[in-house]
């Protein structure tokens, strides 16, 4: 802005000196036909007060242009950073006239497309969930009956080994105790083991999707579980919102899973909060946890499961963002741009 007035004060200058100077040329000549004692006066004043006016007001006007170029120019680079962020119902007010309406127009004409091609995006998620229904409810009978030749190739051998110990430790208890508290350490270690195999097995019992219900209601669910059956601290602040199509719900249910299970599997936290919100056309998933953090340009063991939030994320449109630092917690925000159908607004 400072070199600009120094060159706009420069060119002004010159512009404004030679047009008086033609001006006290032509004055001098008017005298020449028309004589008077004070010609040269007046022509030296009528040269000052043109030269004076002319810097001034044409200076003002151009300093004037140009602030008014870097508020358009401001207010594009605004816009550009709204759509980027992922509020894609922004619009910016054309201004009739001049170049930059042109450059705003367009700029509306590609957010329009950006917001269809969202849209189509999102309808096309939708789609492929009705259409996979009926193979995932063949992947569920499927993995029922790997589940049952789980439990009884693992659990039930185990507990057939449970069973003969402790008949074991019972018969040798009294004449052979030392043998019976090697049965007895047997019996509680293979117990704990035995546990451990059905705890993973209940997690692949989990549903990875929404049923019959509303988002809002399977994330307080899932909260609830995970509260009752660890040691971390769940809060969660889970507004309704209404007007999600089923496959995005399902998306930022999946995404919440997989951002509690880092959580849990990862962070060492105490604390967990949960928050779903929406505002300005935009719903925001966050989860956060007051673990370890870690540096996400070193740690690679996450980098994975990130990545596939991520894409998961953009599948339907969103935006996703984590923030972390070492001993400072995580914290990931999704936002997503709602699309509402027209029976629905």
């Amino acid at each position: 802005m400072h070199n600009y007035r120094i060159r706009t004060a420069r060119f002004q200058f010159i512009v404004s000196f030679f047009s008086s100077l033609l001006l006290f040329a032509a004055m001098q000549i008017f005298f020449w036909f028309v004589p008077s004692d004070h010609a040269l006066l007046i022509s030296a004043l009528s040269f000052f007060c043109s030269f004076l006016i002319q810097f001034v007001l044409e200076t003002n006007a151009l300093t004037k242009d140009y602030r008014l170029l870097l508020d358009h120019l401001d207010s594009i680079d605004l816009f550009v950073k709204t759509l980027s962020s992922g509020k894609l119902s922004a619009r910016m007010n054309v201004e009739s006239g001049g170049a930059i309406s042109h450059v705003e127009q367009s700029l509306n004409e590609l957010a329009d497309k950006i917001d269809t091609q969202v849209k189509s995006l999102q309808r096309l998620v939708d789609e492929n969930v009705q259409m996979n229904v009926k193979v995932k409810n063949e992947a569920v009978t499927a993995e029922r009956q790997r589940l049952a030749r789980d439990l009884h190739d693992a659990v039930s051998q185990q507990l057939f080994a449970l069973s003969m110990l402790a008949s074991a430790a019972e018969k040798t208890i009294h004449s052979n105790p030392d043998l019976a508290a090697e049965n007895i350490a047997d019996v509680s270690d293979i117990a704990r083991k035995a546990q451990g195999e059905m705890r993973a097995l209940l997690l692949h019992l989990r549903p990875v999707r929404l049923n019959n219900e509303s988002l809002d209601r399977g994330l307080e669910r899932l909260i609830r579980e995970l509260d009752g059956k660890t040691m971390i601290h769940f809060e969660a602040s889970i507004d309704p919102v209404p007007g999600l199509t089923k496959g995005v719900e399902n998306h930022l249910f999946r995404l919440s899973q997989e951002a509690l299970s880092n959580a849990l599997r990862h962070s060492e936290a105490t604390r967990v909060v949960l928050s779903l919100h929406e505002k300005d056309q935009l719903v925001t998933l966050t989860v956060f946890d007051n673990g370890q953090g870690f540096d996400p340009k070193q740690e690679k063991v996450a980098s994975y499961g990130l990545k596939t939030m991520k894409e998961r994320a953009e599948e339907i449109g969103g935006h996703f963002m984590l923030a972390t630092h070492e001993g400072e917690g995580t914290s990931i925000h999704i936002r997503v741009p709602i699309h509402r159908e027209e029976k629905g607004i």
